[in-house]
This record gives C-alpha cells, structure tokens and sequence, in this order.
C-alpha cells in the first residue's frame, strides 16, 4: 500500500513541477516605447509583464500587464503554430494613422493572434518588440 501511495505523491509533484516549469517559461517582459491597443484597452508607452498560458479547456489565454501601474489587457489568443523562424520571442504590432495595434505574441514554443478591430491600409507598419524570459526568484 505504501509503494502505490509513493508513486501517486511522486506523479502528482512531477506533475506539479512540469506545470509550473512550462507556465514559467511563458512569462516574459517587454519594454514597448509607444502606447498600443490590446484587446480595445489603450495601454501606455513603458515595461510589460507578458503572460501566456492555456485555461483548463486548451484556450490560449494572454495577459498583459504594465510594471508601473499595473493596467492590463486580458484576450484569448488564436493559435498560429510554432515559431517557423530565428525572430525569437516577441510582440508584433500593427501601426496606422491611428495608432498601433497588438496582434500577435509569440514564446519560445508558439504563437498567438491578438483579437484587433483595426483595418489594414497601405503605408501601415509593422513593429516588432523582444520578449524576455523572467528569471526564477
């Protein structure tokens, strides 16, 4: 009875670590030096904590929350596959006339669409801004 009940203890903390392993690998930070829209919430030039995990049912949840004053937008992203290129972790903006838009968030293991109501013109930019991984305390 002890030998099942040591190799329950066992699965579940294996379980627990490799769950907090992978949330901890998502959880980066970016210094994005223009205010932006994500999700319909106006969010200020400055430091972002980026945290991407799925909910219970698979759905990619993003949240992203300013480290000076704590606003944050929250969406659920669209799956857009594994990282195909050398770009590394990011965030990649539409910028118009009216400003720049969140639309997508890209970790080490996948990608993500950010939901946008902003249309697409002729002379739009795209920016690009590095993610970094958060250290363990």
């Amino acid at each position: 009875m002890k030998t099942i009940a040591n190799r329950i203890f066992q699965c579940a903390a294996g379980a627990v670590l490799l769950s907090a392993s992978a949330f901890a690998q998502s959880n980066m930070t970016a210094n994005i030096p223009f205010a932006f829209h994500a999700n319909k919430v106006n969010m200020p030039a400055g430091s972002y904590r980026v945290d991407a995990d799925t909910t219970h049912g698979g759905t990619p949840v993003i949240v992203l929350r300013s480290q000076a004053d704590q606003n944050k937008a929250i969406a659920l992203g669209t799956p857009l596959g594994s990282p195909a290129d050398s770009k590394g972790p990011r965030l990649v903006f539409h910028c118009s006339e009216s400003g720049c838009d969140l639309r997508q968030v890209w970790t080490p293991e996948v990608g993500y669409g950010y939901p946008s109501n902003a249309k697409e013109h002729a002379g739009d930019r795209v920016a690009s801004i590095p993610l970094t991984s958060l250290k363990a305390d």
